[in-house]
């Protein structure tokens, strides 16, 4: 069984993961789902520019790209590759600077019609894929934004739904068991399982489906009316 090593009295060993920890997190406002290639979440890239800027400083002072290059591939028509640097500082220390390479393609023409906007879309996806390597909306591409609870948390919104007295869900069923429509039941139990039927319902649902029961109990009665009229225009 691996051991956990002590680090040494006075010992100054970094904190390798202090700065992935303190931008890991996203703010769900700038994000978005996308319903393409089987649906991923999209974060906003001006929204990751500002979350740097709080940890490095300006773009282009605290951190940028450099070394820019876009290469058409030359046995695919169409489609090229980004490649740059990405730098950065850490705690303003302007004389260490850290980088390293960043890259991402494009299919910057369809049948011979360009992308005008081809340029910006692949460096910032560069960009973004660049920052994702220090940390930086670690929770979406880790898949987290996948798990709705996750999301909930993240929004303070993950908290219990009022639910039901048993009183209550009694009552509702027992209303529905003078329903004749087995579909219009079975589409009210569904809600009821699901919880769609809360508190703040109650009442409106109860109401309706007395009302159902009033119109079945009406129907019945013309039916029985019209049974007996064609009976009588027999004789």
């Amino acid at each position: 069984m691996a051991t956990k090593k002590k680090a040494k009295a006075g010992s100054t060993a970094p904190d390798n993961m202090s700065l992935w920890d303190s931008v890991c997190v996203t703010d769900p406002q700038h994000t978005k789902r996308v319903n393409q290639r089987g649906g991923f979440t999209a974060i906003g890239a001006q929204s990751q520019i500002m979350e740097a800027t709080k940890v490095f400083g300006p773009f282009g002072k605290g951190f940028g790209v450099s070394d820019e290059k876009f290469t058409p591939f030359p046995f695919s028509e169409g489609l090229g590759l980004y490649q740059a640097r990405l730098w950065y500082v850490l705690n303003g220390e302007t004389n260490v600077i850290h980088q390293f390479p960043i890259h991402s393609s494009i299919k910057y023409s369809v049948n011979g019609r360009v992308d005008d906007d081809f340029a910006k879309k692949v460096a910032t996806d560069a960009l973004t894929k660049g920052l994702s390597k220090l940390g930086f909306n670690a929770d979406v591409f880790l898949g987290k934004f996948d798990d709705n609870k996750y999301v909930n948390q993240l929004n303070g919104t993950n908290t219990p739904k009022p639910s039901l007295t048993n009183a209550q869900v009694k009552e509702i069923k027992a209303a529905l068991g003078l329903v004749k429509d087995k579909a219009y039941v079975k589409k009210v139990s569904d809600a009821l399982d699901s919880g769609t039927i809360t508190p703040k319902n109650y009442h409106s649902s109860i109401d309706k489906i007395n009302q159902k029961v009033s119109n079945d109990k009406a129907d019945v009665l013309i039916d029985a009316i019209k049974e007996g009229d064609a009976k009588a225009g027999k004789k």
